[in-house]
């Protein structure tokens, strides 16, 4: 498909997965349809991993959240808008940069900027396709050993950290300030301000220390 003579592949949601170094943080695998083994990770705060999956596997609150709200409200209430689909167009200094777009009575489109794992959100919600910069997917893409790598899933609707598990402070003492610095980055980039106080709240320990 091309928009605006830029070409774009249509990908779906494959799974959502805890992130590396942070139980806060998932990564939103999106892989290219035609293509299973040819997929982008993306990551995202727990919020958006629970309202994806929720909308992924049919299982929402009672209540509108957020993406609902959105995509209800110009369906359903607003004469003659429709939501046609929603794309990711840039990666700059580590941030998506996606767009829902939207047809207007008079017939034309327009966009309105989003975050990845809200567009995405509203795409599941809405039934609407959802499309990646083919040039910049391939530049990001990751290749799968098997195309069964990413079938698992996992249900965060109900999600609680593990007793057992390692708590995310445990897992930043191993990194260095370096790494800290990008997680921090990445939290507040994701808008996950949660995460990126407490992990400032590490940065800041280690300055005491020195």
């Amino acid at each position: 498909m091309r928009i605006n003579d830029i070409e774009y592949i249509e990908v779906e949601v494959l799974d959502v997965r805890a992130a590396e170094h942070a139980s806060e943080a998932f990564s939103l695998i999106l892989t290219d349809r035609h293509n299973i083994t040819r997929y982008v990770p993306i990551i995202i705060g727990l919020n958006e991993a629970r309202a994806i999956l929720g909308e992924k596997h049919g299982r929402m609150p009672q209540r509108p959240l957020t993406h609902t709200l959105f995509a209800d409200l110009l369906t359903d209430h607003i004469p003659d808008y429709n939501l046609e689909f929603v794309s990711i167009d840039e990666f700059h200094d580590g941030i998506y940069y996606a767009s829902i777009v939207i047809q207007s009575p008079t017939g034309t489109y327009f966009n309105v900027d989003a975050r990845p794992s809200d567009a995405v959100a509203i795409a599941l919600h809405a039934k609407l396709p959802v499309f990646f910069r083919k040039s910049l997917f391939e530049e990001l893409m990751r290749i799968a050993k098997k195309s069964s790598d990413y079938q698992e899933t996992t249900d965060f609707m109900d999600f609680q950290p593990s007793a057992t598990a390692p708590t995310a402070e445990t897992e930043w003492e191993t990194m260095s300030l370096s790494e800290l610095k990008d997680l921090l980055q990445n939290a507040i980039d994701e808008e996950n301000y949660e995460l990126a106080a407490k992990i400032q709240e590490e940065i800041d320990k280690r300055g005491n220390r020195q």
